[in-house]
This record gives structure tokens, sequence and C-alpha cells, in this order.
């Protein structure tokens, strides 16, 4: 017999999954963690309910795209003010201001005034044409998500009525048969 050398250690030696067997000392497998596994039906639940919260969300973010890009919209166009009085009375006395402090600023102001808000316009452009990219990303992933879903949930319904592609990549249609 060989004489094995007591102070001999490989890493290889410790094994932190256990023996090669496919069981670890415990006697369960790998990679099972006691976990039950759900019935069809609930399952079935489960993906309706994960559609409807993606429907919602699409949604949601379909509201968002629709008001950034009137944004973008409102921004491009002519810059006018808008002014909300109650009477015709405040309306009166809100253009004596607005007159008092155009002759204030004069006509070196003016230039000024404008460039400012020529540049407070193309840095609030910027600012919404990224929120309005990223909301359009988010749309897009949102919409392929809840059409993957669909069709995951009708192929597990009881009666398939959707056709797919096997796993030799040949597309395949589901048809009901002839009475």
């Amino acid at each position: 017999m060989l004489d094995k050398n007591p102070d001999e250690f490989y890493f290889g030696m410790v094994s932190k999954s256990g023996p090669s067997a496919g069981k670890n000392s415990t006697g369960t497998l790998n990679g099972d963690k006691g976990n039950q596994v759900l019935s069809q039906e609930a399952v079935r639940l489960f993906k309706t309910q994960d559609l409807g919260y993606v429907r919602t969300v699409r949604n949601k973010t379909s509201k968002e795209v629709e008001a950034l890009r009137r944004r973008c919209a409102g921004i491009e166009g002519e810059g006018s003010r808008v002014v909300f009085v109650d009477g015709e009375e405040q309306m009166g006395e809100r253009l004596e201001e607005d007159e008092d402090r155009m002759e204030m600023e004069g006509e070196k102001g003016e230039e000024e005034m404008e460039k400012r808000l020529r540049k407070a316009r193309e840095k609030e452009k910027g600012k919404l044409r990224g929120m309005l990219e990223a909301a359009e990303k988010r749309l897009e992933a949102l919409t392929e998500a809840e059409e993957a879903l669909d069709l995951q949930r009708k192929k597990m319904a009881k009666t398939m009525s959707v056709g797919g592609v096997n796993k030799d990549g040949v597309k395949f249609k589901v048809r009901e048969r002839k009475r």
C-alpha cells in the first residue's frame, strides 16, 4: 500500500455540493428546496393576474407617453403665457401689472430675457425628450411582455387554441376537428 502524506491538501477535496452521486449528506437532490409544485389551475390564475398587472402598467405608461408628447409639442410651439383669473376686475389689474413690468424692463432687458427664455426652453425640451425616450422604451417592453404572457396563457388553456413552434423550429397551428 502507498503511504499518503498527511499534510497533502487540495481545495478540490472540499465540496460544498456533496458527493458527485447527485445527493448531498441529507439525502435530498441538489437544487431541491422542498417547495411544493403548483397545480395547473394555480399557475393559470397567476398568469392571468400577471397579465392584468402588465396591462395596467402598460396603460399607465401609454398615458404618460401621450402627456410627454403633448408637453414636447407645447414647448416647440410659440411660447405664450396663460393666466387664469377670477373675474374682469382681476384681469384688468393683471394686465396693468404686466404692462408696468414690461415698461420697467425696457428694451435692454428684453433681449437678455429672450435669450434666457430660449435657453430654458432648450433645456426643458432636452429633459422631456429624454423622459419621452425612456417612457417609449418602457412601453415597448411592456407591450412585448403582455403579448408573451397572453400567448403563454393561451398555450396553457385546457384546449390549446394557438399555434406555436416546436423544438425543431417548425411552426404549427392547432386546428379544431371537423364535425
